[in-house]
């Protein structure tokens, strides 16, 4: 008898959103011969639920934009079969068949030779009072989004309080806001974006209040008071009710307060989970069942710069995986590389962009890594030519090896290209030291013949070389900062508009013959604008045989991040 060939897989699939039909596209390229099926719960597959909070105010004009492929398309294009609206409600692991149920019809059963669990994560609901009131939203599917279109314009609805100020929370309130409504973020922690530091978030906020937004920090939400319903018209008045006794007004709520996984039917099947998702390989297998695949928000990964473990809500991440977990299916050696939290907002006017853990996270938890920062502020293109806007750009490294360990960009142009050079240096295990010598695209329009990366890698290797002590503004008080005799060396113009609390003016090209005045027996604390002039007069006095730092980011960084108690 001659070989037979092997019966072709059984591909089943839970979730088609990102991850999971990023896996059934790749899988149907590896092998023409294999069933491919894939369940959601849903109406919609391959829809695009990024641009959700962009559609939701008119920014994207059509809702319809949002949906990148239909079941019929698939089924022409892949050959897979889609059953939406339709729930995978138990996983029999020892049988290797998953029982479903499509809407108004009995539940049925599919075996399956491998599973790629890719069902995404829930928008969370904390226990608050009144968040089931019929005009409290959250806002992660399409539906999502219909429902409160629907509710506005049903009840002519003028005014929102955003609960959450991430991504979701202020790419909504964008949005809304630029539908005319008047808008209200409420926000749990001291700063809005969460994954920066607070000094990065500054300018959020002003930009936030610049747009007439009102802002809630270090909000805590007691009760939220819906309006009474009478006849299918609100009436009454609809509030946020904080600890405070404040009350922020909004005739419907947004709830974006976060995603979790959603592990339920994992946990059902007997998968190891923990809060960060269905545990997994650097194969996406279940490290349970091998024949399980979890991909996407559903997963727990490992952050590849910590080596923590993570989940990370983001569509770039679950593309990936759901390729790798087909390409590992049919035979490749692959493995996942882990995250690093790449990603970037656009909020009103400016834009901010994250690699990496953020200072505050790595001080609290990878302090093993001895990371250290620096803070540069160069236009976004030649100063030169007309537009150039400046950037904040915020390098952690490793004081031990220069290690890059993260990156937090804003500016009104340019984030994005910085942001994604410095995820590229990172994957590719690049130093600070490395960052001096990469060769970047020059021209005036576009940029500088040193880059803003290029800027950043210089301060920084100064540091690890010992060209230059600095002194981070978070890092002083107004106790320590009487330990210092505070040199300014800028311009009497730019002094004149304000200064560190106790700083005496010595602009740069006088420096040298000012030496006199200062006092060697105690520090001195030397600072510019953006840290440039700072250094040079640092170089300056200490070769001159004083104990110096200079005040790394300038009178910029103390005056945008927010730190007032330093100011004159």
């Amino acid at each position: 008898m001659g070989d037979q060939s092997p019966s072709p897989l059984n591909l089943v699939v839970v979730g088609g959103v990102a991850g999971g039909m990023s896996f059934a596209a790749r899988a149907r390229r590896l092998s023409e011969s294999a069933s491919i099926t894939v369940f959601e719960k849903g109406p919609f597959v391959g829809y695009a639920n990024c641009g959700i909070p962009y559609a939701l105010g008119g920014i994207i004009q059509s809702d319809e934009a949002l949906i990148l492929q239909t079941p019929d398309s698939i089924k022409a294009r892949y050959n897979v079969d889609i059953r939406h609206s339709t729930e995978v409600i138990a996983i029999d692991r020892e049988n290797k068949t998953v029982e479903y149920k499509t809407q108004g019809q009995e539940a049925k059963s599919m075996k399956y030779d491998k599973l790629i669990l890719a069902q995404g994560a829930d928008a969370f609901r904390p226990p608050i009072s009144g968040s089931n009131a019929p005009n409290v939203f959250t806002l992660q599917t399409i539906p999502d989004m219909t429902a409160i279109k629907s509710y506005v314009a049903a009840h002519c609805s003028k005014s929102v309080a955003v609960i959450g100020g991430g991504f979701i929370g202020l790419e909504a309130a964008e949005s809304l806001h630029a539908l005319g409504m008047k808008v209200s973020i409420v926000e749990y922690m001291p700063h809005v974006f969460p994954p920066v530091d607070q000094d990065i978030a500054e300018p959020i906020h002003a930009e936030i209040r610049r747009n007439n937004v009102d802002l809630h920090l270090n909000a805590r939400v007691k009760e939220i008071v819906a309006p009474i319903e009478a006849e299918g018209t609100g009436n009454g008045s609809s509030h946020v009710l904080l600890e405070s006794g404040e009350k922020v007004p909004g005739d419907i709520i947004l709830l974006v307060v976060g995603v979790r996984p959603r592990i339920t039917l994992a946990k059902t099947a007997g998968l190891e989970i923990s809060r960060f998702g269905i545990v997994t390989n650097a194969q996406m297998q279940s490290t349970t069942d091998p024949d399980i695949y979890a991909v996407g928000d559903m997963a727990e990964t490992t952050n590849s710069i910590t080596l923590l473990p993570q989940n990370l809500a983001l569509a770039g991440p679950a593309n990936r995986q759901g390729r790798l977990a087909a390409d590992h299916i049919f035979g490749r050696d692959v493995s996942y590389r882990g995250n690093v939290g790449t990603s970037v907002c656009q909020i009103f006017g400016i834009n901010v962009g994250l690699v990496g853990p953020s200072i505050t996270s790595l001080h609290s938890q990878s302090p093993n890594l001895d990371p250290e920062y620096v803070t540069v502020h160069p236009p976004n293109h030649a100063a030169y030519y007309p537009g150039a806007t400046p950037l904040t750009l915020k390098l952690a490294f490793s004081k031990r090896n220069g290690n890059i360990l993260g990156a937090q960009i804003i500016g009104k142009a340019g984030v994005d290209k910085r942001i994604d050079v410095l995820a590229t240096a990172i994957q590719a295990r690049m130093t600070v030291y490395d960052l001096e010598h990469l060769e970047l695209a020059y021209a005036p329009p576009f940029g500088s013949a040193k880059d803003p990366v290029n800027m950043a890698g210089f301060v920084a290797s100064n540091v690890l070389r010992g060209d230059t002590e600095i002194i981070h503004p978070e890092d002083l008080t107004p106790e320590i900062l009487d330990q210092y005799q505070v040199i300014d060396v800028r311009s009497p113009g730019e002094f004149a508009r304000g200064y560190v609390r106790g700083a005496k003016l010595a602009p740069l090209n006088e420096l040298r013959g000012r030496l006199g005045d200062l006092d060697r027996e105690k520090k001195v604390l030397v600072y510019c604008q953006v840290g440039y002039r700072g250094y040079l007069g640092y170089r300056i006095l200490k070769q001159e045989g004083f104990k110096v730092v200079n005040l790394d980011g300038g009178f910029k960084a103390v005056s945008q991040g927010g730190f007032g108690l330093l100011v004159g």
